[in-house]
């Protein structure tokens, strides 16, 4: 009976770690994502403003890579300390995640810029045009969620970074398929909701990428990490 209950109580306590960990890692996400949601709170959502809202998410990216970080801590360890793990995180990460982050916010805002236009003079070619660029956007963000995945878990060369991403991406279908399956109903539930709601399930959508991205860790981890260490 000690047994069982010892056992019940270990369940109770690893389910409710995650809930703290997953609650408190979301919480220093929004801080440090304070700047953007100063913008967005107190600008017009208007497309007008598209240009300040991208300058306002320049930040985003290192919170990303560390929401990454500890959410991957928590899945391997089943514990974490979220305020040190996400700092710990956000700061060896700095650097490389603005390499890529810079460059990506201004292919998503070319990217998204053109989709406008084309929704706003439809055409037969500019429908085609319009959900190519959709699809395009799509592909761009579930690519660059695997280099937030393997930026918080291994040190690449920045090449080498968007290479694995893509060829992971081709080359793990199922598991693509399931981010992109993530990102269209994230995409969705804020379409019905409000956009502020992606900073309050963050650290869930995180945990989904994280879980349904095992295998693409452990085999970067098997085939491409034989002198890398892990960051954990």
């Amino acid at each position: 009976m000690n047994q069982k209950n010892a056992f019940g109580e270990g369940i109770l306590f690893g389910v409710t770690n995650h809930i703290y960990a997953l609650f408190m890692t979301n919480i220093y996400f929004v801080l440090s994502n304070i700047i953007c949601l100063f913008f967005f709170m107190t600008l017009e959502p208007a497309f007008s403003n598209i240009t300040i809202y991208f300058l306002a998410l320049i930040p985003t990216g290192p919170a990303i890579t560390a929401l990454f970080y500890s959410i991957g801590k928590l899945i391997r360890e089943k514990e974490l300390s979220p305020l040190h793990d996400f700092i710990h995180g956000y700061k060896i990460n700095f650097k490389d995640t603005m390499k890529f982050w810079l460059p990506l916010l201004l292919v998503l805002y070319i990217l998204i810029v053109d989709l406008q236009y084309f929704n706003s003079t439809p055409s037969t070619i500019n429908n085609v045009l319009s959900v190519i660029f959709a699809i395009g956007i799509i592909l761009t963000m579930v690519i660059s969620m695997n280099v937030f995945l393997i930026i918080a878990g291994y040190k690449f060369r920045f090449k080498d970074l968007w290479k694995l991403s893509v060829y992971y991406s081709f080359m793990k279908v199922k598991i693509t398929f399931g981010n992109i399956s993530i990102v269209i109903i994230t995409l969705f539930l804020i379409s019905v909701t409000t956009n502020f709601l992606l900073l309050f399930i963050a650290s869930l959508i995180c945990y989904a990428f994280m879980l349904n991205s095992k295998g693409l860790l452990e085999d970067i981890q098997l085939k491409f990490c034989d002198s890398q260490k892990s960051l954990s």
